[in-house]
């Protein structure tokens, strides 16, 4: 049988794929739910939002370059030097600050794809001199130190709860999802990212413009990155050089979780955010019950099992049951 005929098959509106991530989101807030009744309190709630606010923004950027077949290793770093340069820039103007990170951000992801595109490097080379010279310069920038402002008024705009459930910072992030979604279905750009990582040789013979496709998808990433950073920097009126150290790995896991493919070509949006809020759940769940962060890391490292066999032989056994009792039931 047809394996991307089975992805296709839907149920209540939804591919069995995402459907299976829905579920297994559900499975995890029941479980934490009955464990420890506190886990549904509206202030647990919103503190989940928040972890999403931070890592979606950083993983649907990641995602990009994902899809186009590469990858952003300089995620994390420019995390953190992106709260270092809206704290240090924005003494008098923390949103002056903001625009300077913002700026810088879309300095790199040019950067990153000028030398890819130009020379004909591999982005997981490019990135990963990125990251280094990051790291490097966060630790330049805050001198040893943890930089903080006294400036808190825009911090707690940021994060003032709206509806007990959701901020500013997790509205924005659900808008940069939507917009991305917007632009990967209704813009050329956002279908030569698509091709870039499916079909590149066949795109590029088709008239695709690979070389916008990915200075666009790098931009992007690390102008999520450095709007995470950014944001994050506000809502604590405090940055580090340690900020995001293992962000990236994070986002990653969430992306994978959420149904992208590390070979390009195939995911979406929708998917990355599912994945993103499973994440966050289950560490939010983790820490509530007191596990620490060994524990963390093992159910992260389980989930991610888990959906990869799902994705893989163990889905199609899936999807074939399914395909052959609707063909029963005709």
């Amino acid at each position: 049988m047809n394996n991307s005929r089975f992805k296709e098959t839907r149920i209540a509106g939804m591919s069995v794929p995402m459907l299976f991530r829905v579920g297994l989101l559900i499975v995890i807030l029941a479980t934490f739910a009955v464990i420890d009744p506190a886990f549904l309190r509206v202030g647990n709630l919103f503190a989940i939002t928040q972890t999403f606010a931070l890592l979606g923004m950083v993983a649907v950027g990641l995602y990009l370059t994902m899809l186009a077949g590469e990858f952003d290793l300089s995620t994390g770093a420019m995390v953190a030097v992106s709260g270092l340069i809206t704290l240090l820039c924005g003494q008098d103007n923390l949103l002056i600050g903001l625009f300077y990170a913002l700026a810088f951000g879309v300095a790199v992801g040019v950067t990153n794809a000028a030398l890819m595109v130009i020379l004909r490097v591999s982005s997981l080379v490019v990135t990963l001199g990125v990251m280094m010279t990051l790291n490097g310069f966060a630790y330049w920038l805050a001198g040893g130190q943890v930089i903080n402002t006294d400036q808190f008024d825009l911090g707690f705009i940021l994060d003032e709860p709206y509806g007990s459930l959701v901020s500013i910072r997790s509205m924005v992030t659900l808008a940069v999802f939507a917009a991305i979604a917007l632009m990967l279905r209704f813009t050329r750009i956002g279908r030569d990212i698509r091709v870039a990582g499916s079909k590149r040789e066949v795109a590029v013979a088709g008239g695709a413009n690979i070389a916008a496709a990915l200075t666009c998808a790098f931009v992007l990433s690390s102008s999520c990155a450095a709007a995470a950073g950014g944001l994050l920097s506000l809502s604590l009126a405090s940055a580090s050089a340690t900020t995001g150290s293992t962000l990236m790995l994070q986002a990653v896991s969430a992306a994978i979780v959420g149904g992208v493919s590390l070979a390009g070509g195939s995911g979406k949006p929708s998917g990355v955010l599912v994945g993103t809020l499973i994440l966050a759940t289950l560490n939010n769940g983790l820490s509530l019950v007191g596990l620490g962060a060994t524990g963390v890391l093992l159910s992260n490292g389980l989930v991610l099992l888990l959906v990869v066999l799902f994705d893989g032989r163990l889905g199609v056994v899936v999807r074939e049951h399914i395909a052959a009792r609707r063909i029963l039931a005709r």
